[in-house]
């Protein structure tokens, strides 16, 4: 098995660290398996640990009351989540982190890292950058609800996810994450089968290609272009 340390040291908050310069938090690590769709957490939980994904992904969402959904993000390996609780006096979780298949995380426990990284205030200052791009992001999402049609939500919902998670194909730029209809609904907040017309629409336009389970973008310039528009 790879160390965890090596892992960690790939994430993007730790960048510019060896695995020796983590080894202070050996202790404080461990590896976790999930089944598809356990919890990994749910809002309310004590926010105890940092998560960082090794395998799967991992959907952050919250559920209201009348069973609607909002996906706020998918995490996939070498990315990490949990950061706000480690600012936070009372440390709830904020939102549910749901595996949408098996997955295994590295979780660090909230204090030994506290310690760690009071030690190091570039990395306080990369975690902080971090969640202001996150919330950011959030506020743009709440935007693009009230101003834009489905449509204009599921292409900029798109383009977000192919500069974010986007893999080179040789027509395009492949979405890396399981991106299911259901889940894409809850990202941009509609329902499944408007999502489905929206991307059927796109697809006879020649904007994307949907093959099972994943979506590859075509034409950057017209589906940006679509995103933009408020009709």
């Amino acid at each position: 098995m790879t160390d965890p340390l090596a892992l960690l040291a790939k994430a993007e908050i730790f960048e510019g660290l060896a695995a020796s310069d983590l080894e202070p938090l050996r202790p404080a690590i461990r590896t976790r398996t999930f089944e598809r769709g356990s919890y990994l957490f749910r809002q309310g939980d004590p926010g105890s640990h940092l998560h960082m994904v090794v395998r799967g992904e991992v959907k952050i969402g919250h559920v209201g009351e009348g069973g609607g959904e909002v996906v706020f993000a998918v995490a996939g390996p070498g990315e990490v989540f949990g950061e706000l609780s480690l600012f936070d006096e009372e440390g709830e979780r904020t939102a549910d982190a749901q595996a949408l298949g098996p997955a295994e995380c590295i979780v660090i426990a909230k204090g030994p890292l506290l310690e760690f990284l009071t030690a190091r205030p570039e990395l306080l200052l990369r975690i902080i950058a971090s969640l202001s791009v996150y919330i950011k992001r959030k506020d743009a999402t709440m935007g693009e609800v009230a101003f834009l049609d489905i449509a204009g939500r599921v292409a900029t919902k798109l383009m977000q996810l192919a500069d974010t998670k986007g893999r080179p194909t040789s027509d395009g730029t492949g979405i890396a994450v399981s991106l299911n209809q259901r889940t894409l609904a809850a990202m941009v907040g509609a329902t499944r089968e408007n999502v489905n017309r929206a991307l059927r629409r796109f697809s006879d336009l020649g904007y994307i290609r949907v093959d099972r389970g994943s979506i590859t973008v075509l034409n950057r310039d017209q589906l940006r272009r679509r995103g933009s528009s408020h009709v």
